[in-house]
């Protein structure tokens, strides 16, 4: 049987933030009888460097050099990059130039162009996918689309429009409203995590298939823990130094307010929830795992409850931590439609959660669907910090909740239909 190749625009591919997990670990679970993959990642090699990756799927890594659109780029990198959305032919003119400095665009279309030619010679099925942010691979994905008249599926973490995480301002969201428009025109389907997310893309482009794939988690790395001797001890080592013996542990992971600055209110009002407290006998101890922005240092600052933030460690360290503490902690702020990584690895984990939140989103709508922990909402006042008093103190363990939806072998299966539709169609 000939494979469907799949070319995967994924500039975070090779980070080690919670965002690149999303098609990382997916992709490991495609039949690789069936699917061949080329992911385009952003590296910091100074040359263009291909690696197969070892998984049961013949997976082909490039690490590709090049400014995307974003805080870090230049404006004329950025400016080239956002007119290929509006004029696909100009990204592979500009890929006939082997100048170094160019946008990771036209690196990752350089290499992609000619294996999907390749591919579709020999008569063998291509898609091209396309993963925000950043919007340089939506961007690239449907140049690729364009070109060679394959499908395409736009796949959106974010909000490039509704809810977005973007700088604000009437020109900029005009711009991001015409970008995603050209992007999502190239697709045959997009995707994206949340409910308020499809249902909003389904509103303003009634003519598109649109479903939700949502974030998840890899059973693959929480198997690994149990044989994992050295982190465990690492784990133990770490907790046996910051938190006291018998001490109730309360563990935040990943970032809060740097990608979502209304989430940091809801880190505040916490602080002001304990510090508030009365409580006699009650032993906590609050861990956060992660970048902490200098306001939200300030914040932990204020605490006259046990705090430790030994900063952002590797990932499967910070999976071993997880599963050693007794409550898990959420906290997201204002947007309807947020569902973070790090919730669905807190399911995985086995705690109860307890979740911050400015508004009832996508995560506490998740959290009441699969009976895994309690939400006290910001616009509570004094009440809701009675609630979050007891909800971070010590109580039943909830019975275990059926979280498959949200398993990536489960998340495989459905991208494995919709990908197998497309081509056939």
């Amino acid at each position: 049987m000939k494979k469907i190749n799949l070319f995967v625009f994924a500039a975070h591919h090779l980070s080690g933030n919670i965002a690149a997990q999303r098609f990382r670990s997916l992709l490991n679970y495609l039949d690789p009888a069936k699917y061949r993959v080329f992911v385009f990642a952003r590296g910091p090699a100074a040359a263009v460097r291909a690696a197969t990756a070892s998984t049961a799927v013949e997976i082909t890594v490039f690490a590709l050099p090049g400014h995307c659109v974003g805080s870090e780029s230049r404006a004329s990198a950025s400016l080239l990059t956002l007119a290929v959305a509006f004029m696909r032919p100009l990204a592979f003119l500009l890929a006939r130039n082997r100048r170094h400095a160019r946008p990771w665009f036209v690196h990752a279309l350089a290499e992609a162009s000619p294996l999907c030619a390749e591919k579709l010679a020999a008569g063998e099925r291509c898609v091209a996918i396309g993963t925000y942010s950043p919007v340089d691979a939506l961007i690239a994905a449907a140049a690729l689309a364009s070109r060679h008249r394959i499908a395409c599926l736009q796949d959106f973490r974010d909000g490039l429009v509704f809810e977005s995480l973007g700088k604000p301002g009437r020109l900029r969201g005009w711009m991001r409203g015409l970008i995603e428009s050209r992007v999502v025109a190239a697709s045959n389907l997009v995707t994206s995590v949340s409910r308020p997310l499809v249902d909003d893309f389904q509103r303003r482009y009634p003519g598109k298939a649109v479903a939700i794939l949502p974030n998840g988690y890899d059973p693959a790395d929480f198997a690994l823990l149990d044989g994992d001797t050295e982190g465990s001890a690492r784990a133990a080592a770490m907790l046996a130094e910051m938190v006291p013996s018998g001490a109730l542990l309360i563990g935040h992971f990943g970032r809060i307010g740097a990608s979502d600055s209304s989430a940091s209110r809801s880190l505040d009002y916490l602080v002001d929830a304990l510090n508030a407290s009365g409580e006699a006998g009650v032993r906590r101890h609050l861990l956060f795992v992660g970048e902490l922005t200098d306001a939200e240092k300030a914040s932990l600052g204020r605490a006259r409850f046990p705090v430790s933030a030994p900063g952002p460690v590797e990932r499967m360290l910070a999976l071993q931590l997880m599963k050693r503490c007794d409550k898990l902690l959420l906290l997201t702020g204002s947007r309807a439609s947020c569902a973070t990584g790090k919730l669905f690895e807190y399911l995985a984990a086995g705690a109860d959660i307890v979740c911050v939140s400015g508004v009832r989103n996508e995560a506490t709508a998740i959290l009441a669907r699969t009976d895994a922990g309690q939400t006290v909402l910001s616009s509570d006042g004094a009440a809701g910090g009675d609630a979050l008093r007891a909800a971070l103190s010590p109580s039943r363990t909830a019975a275990r909740r059926d979280i498959a939806a949200y398993s990536r072998v489960a998340q495989a299966g459905m991208l494995d239909r919709w990908l197998t539709a497309m081509v056939q169609s």
